[in-house]
């Protein structure tokens, strides 16, 4: 069967289905398990993204797809290095050719409906490399762009979209600014005296019982990241701990709260309070940004 690339059979954006045997009825996707809608001699037309593989990122309207293969399925965990072959190649194609790939988002993904399967548009392979994997086998990473603006999309889907954070929404006027809660901000260094979860420095201000330190957003709330703001998107930082974390010098081991890549604290834990709970997604986000650029 010949591929269609684009849009088929006037589905619409935002348009839901309770299995992948209904996403491949209405001709979205030949595979009901397959994530990806292409083979090497053939341009993908299509993608579902179902958390399927540990190494993926979803901005929403920006994807960090994890190519096929080299995984323990019950685990899902890559126990092998990926290859630019089968469905991947078939990913190669799309960038090469232009050609638009429909993206289909489960109910698993962080973006995706509560519950099934949702279309989600159409979006476009804008660059492809193989990387070191959080399991420390080579992946191959597509970096996919939706034709919409975040905005649009969120608009087109936000009917079926899950609750979890809300994206920081920007003032308009003569400039473009975040809206940021500085209420938030303050609270969290309450929490931690203001000292830095990092060094546990207090650095005092004149004239003042309180300190010099930094609510940081571990997920950027600009683009191209749109990370919530919220105090489980955050880190309370001294300055320079702070800037260190933004050029992503280091970064927070999502599964055991290591500091990893600081060679004063390396392997140190981050220092914690069980009345901040830091939700792991956006420490693996980091995480991925830094072993990216080191890679």
């Amino acid at each position: 069967m010949k591929k269609i690339y684009g849009h088929v059979n006037n589905i619409k954006e935002g348009a839901t289905f309770i299995s992948r045997k209904e996403v491949k009825i209405a001709g979205l996707h030949i595979h009901t398990e397959a994530g990806i809608d292409g083979t090497e001699k053939e341009a993908a037309c299509a993608i579902v993204l179902s958390k399927g593989y540990e190494d993926d990122v979803d901005e929403l309207d920006v994807i960090h797809y994890t190519g096929q293969g080299g995984q323990d399925k019950s685990r899902k965990k890559q126990i092998k290095h990926q290859e630019f072959t089968k469905g991947n190649r078939g990913l190669v194609l799309s960038k090469e050719y232009n050609l638009p790939v429909r993206v289909i988002r489960g109910y698993q993904t962080l973006h995706g409906p509560k519950k099934g399967y949702r279309y989600d548009g159409l979006y476009y392979v804008k660059n492809f490399k193989r990387v070191l994997g959080k399991s420390g086998f080579y992946v191959c990473k597509f970096y996919l762009e939706s034709e919409h603006s975040i905005e649009s999309l969120e608009e087109k889907i936000q009917h079926n979209l899950k609750p979890d954070y809300k994206r920081t929404k920007r003032k308009t006027g003569l400039t473009n600014k975040l809206q940021r809660n500085t209420t938030i901000s303050e609270k969290l260094k309450e929490i931690y005296e203001h000292r830095c979860q990092i060094c546990n420095t207090f650095l005092s201000k004149k004239n003042s019982h309180t300190g010099i330190c930094i609510g940081a957003h571990i997920k950027g709330l600009g683009r191209p990241y749109n990370g919530p703001d919220d105090i489980a998107n955050m880190l309370c930082l001294c300055p320079n701990h702070h800037a260190q974390f933004d050029d992503r010098v280091f970064y927070i081991d999502p599964d055991n709260l290591k500091i990893i890549g600081l060679s004063e604290y390396e392997g140190k834990k981050l220092i914690t309070s069980k009345k901040h709970k830091i939700d792991s997604q956006f420490l693996r986000h980091q995480k991925h940004l830094c072993l990216e650029e080191e890679s």
